[in-house]
C-alpha cells in the first residue's frame, strides 16, 4: 500500500514526522509497519485498510483479534481527526503496528490537542445512553488488554494492545 502525505510518499517520511514509541512488549517485538495519512475522514478508513494489509501477513494473528484492531483503530483515529490539530487544515496522524509473540499493539500518532488546552488529555468519560459521541474511549477500555496515552515531540500518541484472552481484568 502506498500513502502520500503531504506530497511525500510513506517512504519519504522521516521518524521525527512519526516518532517510534517502543510499546510492543518482551523480546524478539517488531515494529511491522509504519504509515501517515491525511487528517480527513476518509483517511479514517484508508487506516483501517493499513492494519488490515499489515496484519494479513500475520498468520499468527486470531480473526477476532484483528477485527477487534481494526475496530479500534478506527476509533482513535477519528477520534485524532475529531479531538486534535490532526484534523485541521494540512494535519496529519500516523499508525504503527506492532507485533510480537502474544501481543499486537496498534499505535496512533496525532499532532496534539486544539485550542486553547495544550495540556488536553484523552480520558473514558460518561456518557448518556442518549448521546451520539463519546463512546470511543469506553470501547477501548472495555475491549483492549491495555490502552495508554502519551505526549511526544510535536503531538501524542494513543495506543492500545490485544493479547489472547481479551481484555482486562
Amino acid at each position: 500500500m502506498s500513502a502520500t502525505l503531504s506530497g511525500r510518499s510513506a517512504q519519504e517520511l522521516q521518524a521525527r514526522d512519526f516518532p517510534y514509541v517502543p510499546r510492543a512488549r518482551g523480546a524478539g517485538a517488531v515494529v511491522m509497519a509504519r504509515c501517515g495519512f491525511p487528517g480527513e475522514k476518509s483517511h479514517v478508513a484508508q487506516a483501517r485498510r493499513f492494519v488490515r494489509s499489515t496484519l494479513g501477513l500475520c498468520p499468527a494473528i486470531p480473526p477476532e483479534m484483528l477485527d477487534t484492531a481494526l475496530l479500534l483503530v478506527s476509533e482513535v483515529a477519528s477520534n485524532a481527526i475529531r479531538h486534535t490539530r490532526s484534523g485541521e487544515a494540512g494535519g496529519r496522524f500516523g499508525v504503527e503496528v506492532h507485533h510480537s509473540p502474544g501481543h499486537l499493539t496498534v499505535a496512533v500518532h496525532d499532532e496534539g490537542p486544539r485550542g486553547e488546552d495544550p495540556g488536553a488529555h484523552p480520558t473514558v468519560k460518561r456518557f448518556s445512553p442518549d448521546s451520539e459521541g463519546g463512546r470511543g474511549l469506553a470501547i477501548i477500555d472495555a475491549v483492549a488488554s491495555e490502552w495508554d496515552t502519551e505526549a511526544v515531540p510535536g503531538g501524542r500518541v494513543v495506543a492500545f494492545t490485544l493479547s489472547p484472552g481479551g481484555a482486562r481484568d
